[in-house]
């Protein structure tokens, strides 16, 4: 099949394939490792959670090349199956960074296939960092390409944007050409998926697994000669076409052009939640602090959003842990009632049954901005007359990386500290610190397992 070589899928290769790691800004370098180092965290404290123990099962099941590590397991699979194991328990917190231009996760999908690959072929920090920036710039470009619309649609973008990302990352570690790059997007595009409607099942984190693990295989079957469609994003019926209503060439075009690296613009979580309920819990926070509300006086809370929050974090009345990390009116109890959101464990089974949650969640109501809107607008009526109002968007991308560095590394010790020991944490932290100008990470890797 002959090759594109004009097209946004094409573009998207030579991009990846063309960047050197000189190519990449201080500021890029810095926030990739700043990624990678957050993505570690949530993904060993991830492995606590009940689906790391089947994804185990199911691995020592199969059996396998012991090829990668698999996080605090002690032990090694194929590069496939540590991919898939490390990026699901990456996202089975749902407490993993976020990009607008990705519409979704865009480290969680990425670094699992970046580590496997790089610990299986012996590949220096300074390569690891290099493909982490790349592989979440062609997310980045693909939503440039496609819109939001296939979110709006049902289409999970970390599952489905993240199989190119994971591709694009896996090709450049693999050393393939930009036209063997083209032909592994293709084998992942057609292999894409996940959807919103398992949100707050274990399926969500799944969709990060898979992504990583189809990266591997795309670029690893390209590299072998297998062969699709090198046109997959715009091809008539191909990605584009199947998942968007507004594919956008001349958007792809600009955005190509005009930015550098979409790393920068990474958010972090600092709640152990759906990432669109935080700004609602800091403007509830907010709120209480500024006008001394005690929770008992609160009459009525109306949560306003953008239209699109409803078909992801407006789970009414939550039954379980994982569906309170997507209902904003529990949220916003939680944060009214002093519950530590910034705690995986505060989103247990047993705090949905709260009763004075439950009384303060069925306070709220959510509705919608008529218009589009970035933030998300909390209003309170107290019983005696008072109403007050705030809003918030935690959606703006931190300049200050020092300050970035220490919130992140706060978060990693109350993640980490409790599984390792600070003093692991503290050599894990610096490993990513100074990765760019580590060459053997053989440490490094068995830090990881465990």
């Amino acid at each position: 099949m002959p090759q594109e070589t004009s097209g946004p899928t094409a573009r998207v290769a030579e991009r990846v394939i063309n960047t050197c790691f000189e190519d990449l800004s201080m500021e890029a370098v810095t926030v990739t490792k700043q990624c990678l180092m957050d993505f570690i965290g949530v993904a060993l404290a991830g492995t606590q959670q009940p689906l790391a123990g089947i994804l185990l099962k199911e691995v020592e099941e199969q059996g396998g090349h012991p090829q990668a590590s698999m996080f605090r397991t002690g032990r090694k699979a194929n590069l496939s199956q540590a991919a898939l194991f490390n990026g699901t328990a990456g996202h089975a917190l749902d407490y993993d960074d976020v990009n607008g231009a990705c519409n979704g996760h865009p480290t969680v999908p990425v670094a699992p296939a970046v580590l496997a690959l790089a610990e299986h072929n012996e590949s220096p920090g300074r390569d690891v960092v290099r493909a982490l920036a790349c592989g979440i710039d062609a997310e980045c470009l693909v939503v440039s390409y496609t819109g939001r619309s296939p979110y709006r649609r049902g289409w999970h973008s970390t599952g489905t944007v993240g199989c190119f990302g994971a591709t694009a990352a896996s090709a450049q570690l693999l050393g393939l050409d930009a036209a063997t790059t083209a032909q592994a997007f293709g084998i992942a595009g057609t292999q894409a998926g996940g959807l919103k409607a398992v949100f707050g099942t274990m399926n969500k984190p799944l969709h990060a697994g898979h992504a990583a693990a189809t990266g591997i295989v795309a670029a690893s079957l390209a590299k072998r000669g297998y062969s699709s469609r090198s046109n997959i994003l715009e091809a008539a019926q191909g990605f584009g076409a199947t998942q968007s209503d507004e594919v956008s060439p001349e958007q792809f075009e600009r955005d190509i052009a005009a930015v550098d690296s979409f790393v920068p613009d990474t958010n972090y979580k600092y709640h152990a939640a759906g990432y669109l309920v935080h700004s609602a819990i800091e403007a509830a926070r907010a709120l209480q602090a500024d006008h001394d509300l005690d929770v008992d006086d609160i009459d009525s809370i109306e949560i306003k959003v953008d239209s699109g929050h409803f078909t992801t974090v407006n789970i009414p009345a939550p039954s379980t842990g994982l569906e309170a990390k997507f209902s904003l009116r529990f949220a916003v109890a939680m944060a009214l009632h002093g519950v530590d959101t910034a705690r995986i464990e505060s989103f247990n089974d047993d705090i949905v049954k709260d009763p004075a949650l439950i009384e303060t969640r069925d306070k709220a109501h959510v509705v919608a901005f008529d218009e589009p809107a970035a933030d998300t607008r909390v209003t309170i009526a107290t019983t005696d007359g008072r109403t007050v109002s705030l809003e918030e968007n935690v959606a703006i991308p931190e300049r200050d990386l020092d300050l970035q560095w220490r919130k992140l590394e706060a978060k990693f010790h109350s993640l980490v500290d409790p599984l390792l020991g600070s003093d692991v944490a503290d050599e894990l932290i610096a490993w990513c610190r100074d990765l760019d100008n580590r060459e053997d990470l053989d440490e490094f890797w068995d830090l990881l397992r465990g």
